[in-house]
């Protein structure tokens, strides 16, 4: 019996000197993702606009880039992820708190003005902007009056840090960095060039890049199964949220209530067109 209990201590005490030593591994890992200082290049500022009508659109694009849902109606800053155990994510106040180029240099690449990277923000997504949408946007952004509000801030918790320290995560500015197309741009008058336009800076971000879908989003599915919708289903379904046979969505459902319910008929079109092409070539 003695023997049995030495043994049971040798093994217990090894189990927990492996879960000590994953400990420290998976806090140092994902600390030094939090530490790093990225050095990418200044990108190229667009023009900012300062007529009414471009910087009321840049209001538009922002919605339906989820600029408000993070950051709150007045841009003041919010709180869109607090998950116990995971992770708490503060979107910053934007107003009166960035210049022009801040603004531009965070979109574009996902650099903060310390040169860390910003997390949650899709900057990914954003990448592939035109720069007159993305100058309309910081038009936008900075018409709003100055207020108080929140400060920006990322509270990773222990499993948060296990994904972090995985590769699972990653922060806004590496995803960018990993990029092999950036911004792109389109022709208006062909529906399958502006829909891809759109998907990509509308979708990209829970669908992923090759638009196949991402668990980890919510189990974004692969945009083929846009196939199975008719071309009225399609635009209800961006207007109202509702999914083949009224189902309701986990983040899909609320998302295209609040941003994707603003898009004009010709906008939903040419999404449409665009998925459906995609779908037909495998």
């Amino acid at each position: 019996m003695k023997k049995f209990l030495k043994w049971t201590g040798f093994v217990v005490a090894g189990l927990v000197g492996i879960a000590l030593i994953s400990a420290v591994y998976v806090y140092f890992a994902s600390e030094s993702e939090f530490a790093r200082r990225y050095e990418a290049a200044a990108p190229a500022m667009p023009n900012i606009p300062t007529d009414p009508v471009a910087i009321e659109e840049g209001g538009r694009l922002a919605r339906m880039r989820g600029c408000q849902a993070c950051h709150g109606e007045q841009l003041t800053g919010a709180v869109p992820v607090d998950i116990p155990n995971v992770a708490r994510f503060t979107a910053p106040n934007l107003t009166g708190k960035f210049s022009e180029a801040e603004l531009v240099t965070a979109i574009r690449t996902g650099v903060k003005r310390d040169g860390t990277s910003t997390w949650l923000m899709p900057s990914v997504m954003f990448a592939h902007m035109t720069d007159e949408d993305l100058g309309r946007i910081v038009a936008y952004v900075r018409s709003r009056t100055a207020n108080t509000g929140m400060e920006g801030g990322a509270e990773m918790r222990p499993i948060g840090r296990a994904i972090v320290a995985k590769g699972d995560f990653l922060p806004s500015a590496r995803e960018v960095a990993e990029l092999e197309e950036t911004a792109m741009e389109f022709d208006s008058a062909d529906p399958l060039s502006h829909g891809r336009y759109l998907v990509m800076n509308l979708c990209s971000e829970c669908h992923g890049q090759d638009l196949k879908g991402r668990p980890v989003a919510h189990n974004a599915p692969n945009l083929a199964v846009v196939k199975a919708y008719s071309t009225e289903a399609f635009a209800s379904f961006m207007k109202d949220g509702k999914a083949l046979g009224g189902r309701e969505l986990e983040l899909m459902s609320q998302t295209a209530r609040d941003r994707f319910s603003i898009m004009t008929p010709e906008e939903v079109s040419a999404m449409y067109a665009f998925l459906q092409a995609r779908s037909d070539a495998g």
